[in-house]
């Protein structure tokens, strides 16, 4: 709850989508935000530095590698497959209903419903991408606060732990693409509708950091042990070098990479050999996975198998179903209901033989 004492501007605003009105009120939060590593502090031995490197992408929105008190590297990749789908399939039904919109008249009943459905069809998006870089971001702020206690737990009393938000530079790689011929039709549309803005400016809100920018020129092909360099293709960096064959996301290769550039001034400097890389895979919206998937398909298809009743009651198990008929049955087995022929009964059709007997299934 906000109280009254807590509110600040406010404004009535239209949304031109939804065709209705909202009321925006600002109001002040407690302050919670981290401990920015601001150029100008005096970062003395009694302070620690923790830096989170962040590598951007379309298919993962957001890739988060920092060191551990233990000097592993602990790699988060946020998986944002989700929004694709979002803008696939904005992008398919407004290419749809655009093009009915070019066979009608301007003005008529089809194309007034016709520009609601797009209205409506924008609304929808916005929100949904609206809530996606929420969980994005919600994810990334968790991230960076779990690191950061790590550190502050593992630091000796005394010592003052700031925190320092390292992004990979991509602005304006999706400026002029279709002069130069730098990328397909397909990428320069996923280009011109990549919201790392907005998930930067969200990430910076939470956290209560300032985000900057260190080139990332070939940190996703350069291995961080042995500093091989690879063009790789696909989401999996194997390193060519005998010695090393270093297997490893190629977004948490970037991570890693960009840590490095960020904490040695842009120069890439190998791991240690010794260090560890941790790597876990987030799913910014909640979504089942390939094991609970299978599971839920063998349930309905055990459901299936008890009964073909849609009935509450014999949706539950079968052996509720034979107590409910008042058929004594042992345990394991069901007394199963036959499923007549609606259609023949209706024409006067007769059933039949042995249409109207019990069959017994083992449960």
């Amino acid at each position: 709850m906000v109280t009254p004492d807590r509110w600040g501007e406010m404004k009535l605003c239209w949304d031109a989508g939804d065709r209705r009105w909202a009321l925006h009120i600002s109001h002040h939060l407690p302050a919670d935000g981290l401990t920015d590593a601001h150029v100008g502090d005096d970062l003395c031995a009694r302070t620690r530095v923790v830096t989170v490197a962040i590598d951007e992408g379309i298919i993962n929105p957001m890739t988060l590698a920092a060191r551990t008190p233990d000097g592993a590297y602990e790699v988060s990749v946020i998986n944002g497959r989700t929004a694709r789908a979002i803008k696939r399939e904005r992008n398919k039904k407004h290419a749809q209903l655009q093009s009915k919109l070019s066979r009608c008249r301007e003005g008529s009943g089809r194309h007034r419903r016709l520009m609601a459905a797009k209205g409506k069809l924008a609304s929808r998006t916005k929100r949904r991408l609206r809530d996606f870089n929420h969980q994005v971001t919600a994810k990334a702020d968790r991230f960076v606060r779990q690191v950061t206690a790590q550190h502050e737990e593992a630091a000796p009393d005394g010592m003052r732990v700031v925190v320092r938000l390292v992004v990979g530079d991509v602005r304006g790689i999706e400026r002029d693409t279709a002069k130069k011929r730098r990328a397909s039709r397909s990428t320069r549309q996923q280009l011109s509708q990549w919201e790392r803005g907005t998930q930067e400016r969200q990430l910076a809100y939470k956290t209560g950091l300032k985000v900057r920018h260190v080139s990332e020129v070939n940190s996703s092909q350069t291995c961080p042990y042995c500093l091989t360099r690879r063009k790789t293709r696909g989401r999996r960096y194997a390193c060519v070098n005998e010695n090393c064959a270093l297997v490893l996301h190629r977004d948490a290769v970037g991570g890693v990479n960009i840590h490095t550039l960020a904490v040695n001034d842009g120069t890439f400097v190998p791991v240690a050999p010794g260090a560890m890389i941790r790597v876990k895979y987030l799913r910014a919206a909640p979504r089942w996975s390939p094991d609970q998937r299978e599971r839920h398909g063998r349930h309905q298809k055990a459901r299936k198998r008890a009964g073909r009743d849609d009935r509450p009651e014999a949706r539950s198990s079968a052996r509720n179903r034979a107590t409910r008929d008042g058929v004594s049955a042992d345990p394991g087995v069901a007394v199963v209901p036959p499923r007549r022929d609606t259609k023949s009964r209706q024409q006067g059709v007769a059933t039949p033989p042995g249409a109207d007997r019990a069959y017994a299934r083992t449960g």
